[in-house]
């Protein structure tokens, strides 16, 4: 399923300090000019102010749902396109917890109708009225900018690329370029390898028409762990299971990687 595949994912500061910014100048000009949701009955010399103060639980609560994320991403190294739409969905729903009782408190100045009843009546005229906009409005600007990112990743890149090896195909002029280091293990599978590495802190995958035979000769940092696998040893955190049934588990990878009874011992005697 798409929604299992990996989704990039960016730990700026930077970066995402203007998604909150953009979002809470979207949020305050919706309100402000366009007003949804009755905002235009409200009647105070401090409209204009009081209505910023929606803007501004929008980006404090994004970064906070931020700080959040990165550090589920740092642990775990992975965040694929659900884990993006939870996020975005999360972020929804509490900035529109949050301006309920700001509403409440300091707009309508009733805290009395701090109730469940009202609560959910009004969560579902909001989400349904603004919510589902700024959810959508949410992942394109994420996703917007962190294709952004890569691009200037790109350019700030050097000319000559140092300790990059060129790995071969089979076919002609089928090289690719690689660190070794970040290489996190290749796979077979009929004719082709499968080479998942780290690049800007993503996993990414690479396929190249050739034989893990022939791939294991070009890179002499990393280990066999079984007949369709090469793991380097960088990259694992642990050896679980006995010499019938080892897996092992890597960083960067939700999955684990069978380790067969021939290699065994070498990759115990490895991470020992």
């Amino acid at each position: 399923m798409h929604l299992n595949k990996s989704c990039p994912y960016s730990i700026s500061f930077r970066y995402h300090f203007l998604i909150a910014a953009i979002l809470g100048i979207i949020v305050v000009f919706i309100i402000v000019f366009l007003h949804p949701l009755g905002s235009n009955n409200f009647t105070s010399p401090f409209k204009t102010l009081y209505f910023t103060g929606y803007g501004i639980i929008v980006f404090f609560t994004y970064l906070i749902a931020v700080i959040f994320s990165n550090g589920y991403y740092l642990r775990f190294k992975i965040w694929k396109w659900i884990e993006e739409l939870i996020f975005c969905l999360f972020f929804i729903i509490i900035a529109i917890i949050i301006a309920f009782f700001y509403t409440e408190v300091i707009i309508n100045k009733k805290p009395e109708r701090l109730t469940l009843i009202l609560f959910l009546n009004w969560f579902k005229m909001v989400f349904l009225g603004f919510g589902v906009i700024m959810f959508v409005v949410t992942v394109l600007l994420r996703n917007y900018y962190k294709s952004m990112n890569n691009v200037i990743s790109e350019k700030r890149k050097p000319a000559v690329e140092q300790s990059k090896i060129k790995l071969k195909g089979t076919l002609k002029k089928e090289l690719f370029s690689v660190e070794e280091t970040s290489i996190v293990y290749v796979r077979s599978e009929d004719n082709y390898v499968y080479i998942y590495y780290v690049e800007e802190e993503l996993l990414k995958e690479k396929m190249l028409r050739n034989t893990l035979t022939n791939i294991e000769k070009q890179l002499s940092s990393l280990i066999k762990a079984h007949r369709s696998y090469l793991i380097n040893p960088d990259f694992i955190i642990l050896l679980k299971g006995n010499a019938q049934n080892a897996k092992l588990q890597l960083k960067n990878i939700e999955d684990y990687i069978p380790v067969s009874k021939t290699y065994f011992a070498s990759v115990k005697n490895t991470i020992n």
